[in-house]
């Protein structure tokens, strides 16, 4: 009896010690979160100090290798990669679309958001995240516009990049690509998928198109190097409306029967030509302070990163909520909250909250950002609200290296206020230096021209946004405001108007 007793007592304290234990991520997911900056990679991490600094060493590294291989003509866009390394409880109810994969990647226009389930090995896990920052770094640094099979055969190929003390090696077969021959595409029709064919599309082919994609990408630019010069003259050809059949045939020495037979040999020998590249390891990561942050700080990190990744999701409001509940007077935590909430088209009252930032010049800039966003989201936004957000942010643009957004929101507000353009041109044209490829930016300044009768100037903005812009329906609209008859007139009274 006293057995049983005592048996039960001690079976009780082991549950006790067991709920804890597995409590305790979900605590420490908020309590023991610390940050980092690295390059263009703003870490948050609930890993230990160590392990977040290797990881930080190998981010750096991947996008110094990346941007050596394949960077094009124009800079990137000057905006950080927000890196979250959350636990796998946080990373799949809250990133990950799917159980399976170790990373997630999005672009967005003023900031990027990289989500890693830190539980799992980062030589896996980075295969995603590497592959969608290989088509971050093509789209914005490169002014044409490729083909499926290149796109994604060179994603698949930096991707598999390994990293051994600081020797980079490339092209390695990425791990789960897998090319069977007995499901072989023919070069042809890959050369000729587009992105709504089902090689691209359905889970039955993708993995032969992508395989087979890595694999003639490697062929072209690394196993045979006199086709490198071929092939940049075909994807040139392609961009200017070429048909691929003539691209092809005026681009390269031989025919497709020719390459489909060459590809195929290529992955009958089993041998293929690596690239190994020696890489100082960047001081930043090895030497960069790592901070703790606060409980306010990691609610805000965390309710931010939700945001970023599925601004629509269910599990904002409640997120948003627990935020404020646990830091009601935070200024950083109140315009995060505000900001979700405006876009979700709910009521917010921010007025003691603005008076308060307006007051504080010396504060720090994102919850004058939120808030702006915020202010300008609201269904209702009127004069009064695109007024509050520009005072918000007139310190910030002012100041000598604004946040691009900083600059994209505060034009919004003066666009909708009717102030005079040509007081926004020297930042919005400082702005598109620094992310040419940002067709929000190219927009308002192209607005700006306009208004002021500076028909070239305005022409050419559209015209770059026909030329980076990856939307369809932001070209065309592009190319009505370019050919608008508000342009046209501006242009004719011009030359009617008599020079010295």
């Amino acid at each position: 009896m006293s057995l049983d007793a005592d048996r039960r007592r001690f079976l009780g304290v082991l549950c006790l010690v067991l709920a804890l234990a597995l409590a305790r991520p979900a605590l420490a997911a908020r309590s023991d979160w610390r940050e980092m900056t690295v390059g263009p990679f703003h870490i948050y991490s609930t890993l230990r100090d160590s392990r977040t600094r290797e990881i930080a060493r190998q981010l750096q590294i991947f996008a110094k290798t990346a941007g050596q291989l394949i960077q094009g003509p124009d800079p990137l866009p000057d905006t950080p990669t927000l890196v979250y390394l959350v636990d796998a409880g946080d990373f799949y109810k809250y990133a990950a679309a799917q159980r399976g994969i170790g990373g997630f990647f999005a672009e967005r226009n003023y900031a990027n958001v990289m989500v890693v389930n830190g539980d799992m090995d980062f030589d896996y896990a980075k295969l995603t995240v590497m592959h969608e920052y290989t088509h971050f770094v093509q789209r914005n640094t490169q002014p044409i516009s490729m083909p499926p099979w290149y796109v994604e055969g060179y994603a698949e190929l930096i991707s598999a990049t390994k990293l051994s003390g600081d020797v980079v090696t490339v092209g390695n077969l990425p791990d789960g690509v897998r090319i069977s021959p007995s499901e072989w595409i023919p070069i042809e029709r890959v050369l000729a998928v587009q992105s709504g064919d089902p090689e691209y599309r359905t889970e039955r082919l993708m993995p032969q198109f992508y395989g087979e994609a890595w694999l003639l990408v490697h062929y072209l630019l690394f196993d045979e190097a006199t086709l490198r010069t071929p092939t940049r003259l075909y994807l040139r050809n392609l961009d200017s409306r070429i048909p691929e059949p003539d691209a092809f045939r005026d681009s390269f020495p031989f025919d497709k029967a020719a390459l489909d037979a060459a590809v195929r040999k290529l992955l009958a020998g089993g041998r293929i030509r690596l690239m190994r590249i020696k890489q100082e390891a960047p001081v930043s990561a090895e030497d960069a302070p790592i901070a703790r942050l606060t409980v306010a700080q990691a609610d805000a990190a965390f309710l931010r990163m939700v945001f970023m990744v599925h601004p629509r999701q269910d599990a904002l409001e409640d997120l948003a909520a627990a935020a404020l509940r646990g830091n009601p007077s935070d200024p950083g935590v109140r315009a995060l909250v505000a900001r979700v909430r405006a876009h979700r088209q709910q009521a917010i009252e921010v007025g003691d909250l603005v008076a308060s930032l307006q007051s504080d010049s010396a504060g720090d800039v994102m919850p004058r950002i939120d808030l702006a966003d915020a202010l300008l989201a609201q269904k209702d936004a009127a004069e009064q609200e695109a007024r509050a957000a520009r005072d918000l942010l007139q310190p910030v643009v002012a100041s000598l290296h604004p946040p691009i957004e900083a600059v994209a929101l505060w034009a919004n507000a003066a666009a909708r206020l009717r102030d005079d353009p040509a007081q926004e041109l020297p930042a919005l044209d400082a702005a598109v230096q620094r992310a040419p490829h940002n067709t929000q930016l190219l927009g308002y300044l192209a607005r700006a021209h306009a208004t002021l009768g500076h028909v070239d100037k305005a022409r050419e903005c559209y015209n770059r946004i026909i030329l980076v812009s990856r939307n369809p329906a932001e070209r065309l609209w592009a190319q009505k405001q370019a050919d608008s008859p508000q342009l046209q007139q501006l242009q004719q009274l011009q030359q009617l108007q008599p020079t010295d």
